[in-house]
């Protein structure tokens, strides 16, 4: 399964893939081999969807700047990095079904974002209205009806 992930991400750096696909492969880390240099640059589209990641490495922003899709739905991610606003170009974040208690302010600088995905969170608190400008939660943040939720102080 290791090599089959190396494989998988040598081959999108050689051929300079816009999309790579890393669902359904069991990781408990974010692949190093995305973030070793500057081969995944052109990334646009990132899917690691039913895995079992916990956190997101802070660089992310850094080494993919180009995403406009990120899905990761479905792992055990708790916090995210505060440099995901960093994701100038990003549209759409599949952050559903994970372990988030709290949504980090700096996704209000996400000014690209258009779908933001959030249900079947443990969610508690939500940023300040004013800190995420221009989004319009009830449309644009999808969000389990079954938690009280409150915006955070």
């Amino acid at each position: 399964m290791a090599s089959d992930l190396h494989e998988a991400i040598f081959m999108a750096k050689q051929e300079r893939h816009k999309n790579l696909f890393l669902n359904y492969r069991n990781l408990v880390s974010f692949p190093v081999e995305l973030l070793r240099d500057e081969g995944m640059q052109f990334l646009e589209r990132l899917f690691m969807k039913r895995n079992s990641l916990t956190a997101l490495p802070e660089n992310l922003a850094q080494k993919l700047p180009n995403l406009i899709e990120l899905y990761l739905h479905s792992n055990n991610i708790a916090i995210i990095p505060q440099a995901i606003g960093n994701l100038v170009k990003l549209q759409s974040l599949d952050l559903s079904d994970n372990a988030l208690q709290l949504i980090c302010p700096e996704i209000g600088q996400l000014r690209s974002l258009r779908h933001l995905r959030l249900a079947n969170n443990q969610l508690k608190f939500l940023p300040q209205a004013e800190t995420v400008r221009g989004f319009n939660l009830s449309y644009s943040w999808e969000i389990s009806e079954s938690w009280r939720l409150w915006m955070c102080p």
